[in-house]
């Protein structure tokens, strides 16, 4: 497998472990310092070091635990809010997802009917039926509009608060952020995990989810699969545990036990074990080392945990059991996760048909696309995902936002497809104790443009960043030492709070 995208981008100092010294000391690390070093590839050692120290997270673990002492000290109460987002790159369409238009000229409403939900005036496509169900667990926002038409730059603007060219990744995606930020909700968790099919072309796509100026010990924790099975698989076992690669192909099996994730930080001296090294280090260090090399973040790793109806649930097919993996991973500590659909954002790139694009498999393009492919499995995922937040206590504090960086034209092309359409797009949010159960905005009968309400990418940023406790008018330094405010404007949705 090829270095993830971002793996590319100028390391901070420290972030690879190289002997016993540096262990004790990373602790002591200082956040935000960086290198002029040339652009550099990050070797498996280097990239899960990085994710170890802190889980993803620049400050060390040691670190962490002292600000939160501290925290604890002045009364303040550290946020405990997570965000689940699953991206549906290349544009879906709202027609055949949230907004359907089952009143509208065919050449409009398109191949599929409209059905009832949970969710009071709320219609959505009729491939999406289980989600129907528990649509008033949700609040589905009708009016996401922007002017943009590009999928790079408006996925970097949905995904980080910046468009920027083709092929320029400079700007820290949330996920990232959240990291920066936020950090771990439990120690000895990442703080930010991407779940994703592996990219198969347009890789700078895929890096939308990296973490720009702010370093590599702010990328994800990157689990990817094979984005080309012939079928979904039955077994998941096969095809969303052991087919998982963590770490540029660190696998599961590799870190099942302490030995190995200690083989992979250069094979430390055992030392480090004994009373006599232990006593050395202080209460917090000690407690770092403890977390580092302890089975917590393995076993929420672990799908088999989990009993076979709740697998079931969820569908045995890749999303399925990433959407269960996400809800394993928050519940064990972690603040943010992205499940990405679309790593080439072309998934929902529905030019050629709607239902079902029939590319020749395997195609550069990315796998098969089309509402027959993709309803499915997503409407399965989401309906349990949606559940779960709504029925676990210990996602009660999860929000789950679902979208993509724009809509479908109102009118479905010669080809049977429906192009790119800024103008008006739909987002579906989840759970996070927010105000569920209502449609925000509007949308004009032909499903073209915002009726009331229009809602853009920095409002729906704005929003997540209130969830996450995160302040966007504060700023962070580039690796020029230009100070970039998180978000350039945008205003909280006030009606989900």
């Amino acid at each position: 497998m090829k270095p993830v995208p971002w793996a590319t981008s100028s390391c901070l100092p420290g972030v690879g472990l190289r002997n016993r010294r540096e262990l004790i000391a990373m602790d002591r690390t200082t956040f935000g310092t960086t290198t002029t070093q040339p652009q550099q590839a990050v070797s498996r050692r280097r990239f899960l070091s990085a994710t170890l120290r802190a889980g993803g997270a620049g400050l060390a673990l040691g670190e962490i635990l002292r600000q939160r002492s501290l925290a604890a000290e002045r009364g303040q109460a550290a946020a405990d809010t997570a965000v689940i987002q699953i991206w549906l790159g290349g544009g879906p369409s709202q027609f055949e997802t949230f907004d359907p238009k089952p009143l509208a000229p065919t050449e409009i409403r398109g191949p599929y009917g409209a059905i009832a939900s949970k969710l009071p005036g709320a219609q959505v496509c009729e491939m999406m039926p289980l989600t129907a169900t528990v649509l008033d667990k949700t609040a589905i926002i009708r009016s996401f509009t922007h002017p943009y038409d590009d999928h790079f730059g408006v996925a970097r603007w949905c995904l980080g608060g910046r468009r920027e060219p083709n092929g320029a990744n400079r700007y820290p995606s949330l996920g990232s952020i959240a990291s920066r930020y936020r950090g771990p909700r439990q120690p000895g968790m990442p703080a930010y995990v991407l779940l994703s099919e592996e990219p198969v072309m347009h890789r700078h796509l895929f890096s939308a989810n990296g973490p720009g100026y702010l370093g590599v010990s702010h990328s994800p924790f990157t689990v990817m699969q094979d984005p080309y099975p012939k079928d979904f698989q039955l077994d998941f076992l096969r095809d969303a545990t052991s087919s998982l690669k963590l770490a540029d192909d660190v696998t599961l099996d590799r870190i099942n036990d302490r030995g190995s994730l200690l083989a992979e930080l250069d094979r430390l001296p055992r030392k480090l074990d004994s009373d006599r090294a232990q006593k050395r280090l202080d209460p917090f260090a000690r407690l770092t080392l403890e977390m580092v090399t302890s089975a917590k973040a393995r076993r929420a790793f672990d799908l088999n945990e989990e009993s076979a109806g709740t697998r079931q649930r969820y569908g045995s097919h890749r999303w399925g059991q990433m959407a269960l993996l996400a809800r394993r991973l928050v519940e064990a500590g972690v603040t943010f996760v992205t499940l990405n659909t679309a790593p080439d954002c072309l998934r929902w790139d529905w030019h050629a048909s709607i239902t079902r694009e029939n590319r020749p498999q395997p195609d550069p393009g990315g796998p098969n696309v089309g509402m027959e492919y993709d309803g499915p499995p997503l409407d399965r995922a989401l309906s349990a995902l949606i559940a779960d937040l709504s029925e676990r206590d210990t996602c009660r504090n999860v929000l789950l936002v679902v979208w993509g960086e724009f809509g479908r034209t109102p009118r479905v092309n010669d080809r049977g497809g429906r192009d790119h359409w800024p103008r008006l797009g739909s987002v579906l949010l989840a759970g996070g104790g927010l105000k569920m159960g209502q449609i925000i905005g509007a949308s004009s009968p032909d499903g073209g443009l915002p009726d009331e309400r229009p809602i853009g990418p920095n409002d729906m940023l704005a929003t997540l960043y209130k969830h996450l406790g995160i302040d966007p008018h504060q700023s962070a330094v580039n690796f020029q030492g230009r100070p970039f405010p998180l978000l350039d404007g945008g205003q909280v949705i006030d009606e989900l709070f």
